[in-house]
């Protein structure tokens, strides 16, 4: 009797371990807030851990109600793009943000880039070369304009404390 399960049942676990391979690496209880048409998180993925030279990303999740959007870098006709402001240890330093494709957002005879759903906003972090061990304090103060059918700004400020350890907060 063959002791493997069904081919179905097999493709459905590796799918499912690939996706929280994927997904699941920027996880863990990461700092939100409800910025009232959004939910915003801070997520940390430092897979060696945080020392010099490690490969460090800081990240933005925003998760728009049904109907909202933001804005890209270069938000078209209309619209601003989201602004991360962020509180780092001295010699540690925050990159640009690695903006993803945005969508088409048309507006009557505008058009604008954004997007809507699930978005994650990652940013390098550069550690510095005397780093060696201990607490790190991340704060970051996010600025976005959200829209419906009318725009408002919104922003979340979110906080947490990094240790030198392989790191996942999502």
């Amino acid at each position: 009797m063959d002791a493997r399960p069904p081919a179905p049942i097999a493709l459905l676990r590796l799918m499912l371990a690939l996706v929280f391979t994927l997904y699941g690496a920027w996880v863990q209880a990461a700092p939100s807030a409800d910025t009232g048409h959004a939910r915003a998180s801070l997520l940390v993925h430092a897979p060696a851990g945080i020392k010099p030279g490690a490969e460090v990303w800081l990240g933005l999740r925003i998760e728009h109600q049904p109907h909202w959007h933001t804005y890209w870098l270069n938000p078209g006709d209309s619209g601003l793009p989201t602004t991360l402001a962020w509180t780092l240890p001295a010699g540690f330093a925050a990159g640009d943000i690695a903006w993803p494709t945005p969508k088409q957002l048309p507006l009557g005879p505008l058009m604008n880039y954004g997007y809507d759903g699930d978005l994650l906003l990652p940013v390098r972090l550069t550690v510095p070369a005397g780093y060696t061990g201990g607490a790190l304090p991340v704060k970051l103060r996010a600025d976005f304009l959200i829209c419906e059918e009318a725009c408002i700004p919104e922003f979340a400020e979110l906080d947490t404390q990094l240790t030198p350890g392989p790191t996942s907060l999502h």
